[in-house]
């Protein structure tokens, strides 16, 4: 009877040993949420623009200061860090090969800033709230550009096309440009 309690007992210990255990917020990850930074989940030493896999904060102060921090899904920001969120200048390259140059503020794209598209359009200008807002220019890879001022995240806005050395009034609807 005295063995069966001590088999109890340390069976109860080892149950709530390995429930707390595995509760450690820093061992969860959300791989949705590319915003999710966690400094303690590097897989190597290597440097992801040269070939390798490692990712978090492979450079500087990722929470407070100027760093690098690679996401798990290969995109790679490099800029200023406030209390552990994009705050200030920075570079985003997206692994799909689109990039954001500007100004980051509580995590979001924020005043000034360019955004290269992988199908080579262009845009400067403003951003707020993390989207295409205010005055700017959408440069296409053909050559022709709309400079105006663009709401909803580029979907809507008025401006004028230049296209050829010729200028036209346009409206911007659901991302597509209607010019006189």
């Amino acid at each position: 009877m005295k063995n069966h309690w001590k088999t109890i007992l340390i069976t109860s210990f080892l149950l709530v040993f390995v429930s707390c255990a595995s509760n450690d917020p820093k061992e969860t990850t959300d791989s949705k949420n590319q915003d999710t930074k966690s400094n303690s989940r590097n897989v190597n030493m290597e440097d992801p623009e040269k070939g390798g896999k490692k990712f978090g904060c492979i450079e500087g102060n990722c929470v407070n200061g100027v760093g690098k921090y690679v996401y798990e899904n290969g995109d790679i920001y490099t800029g200023s860090f406030k209390n552990d969120l994009r705050d200030g200048a920075g570079n985003f390259l997206y692994a799909d090969g689109e990039k954001f140059n500007g100004t980051y503020v509580e995590d979001k794209k924020q005043g000034p800033g360019e955004y290269n598209f992988k199908n080579g359009d262009k845009y400067v200008g403003e951003f707020q709230n993390g989207q295409i807002n205010g005055k700017g220019t959408y440069s296409f890879k053909d050559g022709k550009s709309v400079s105006g001022d663009f709401t909803s995240d580029g979907q809507e806005g008025i401006g004028v096309l230049m296209d050829d050395g010729k200028s036209r009034n346009c409206k911007i609807a659901g991302r597509k440009l209607l010019c006189e």
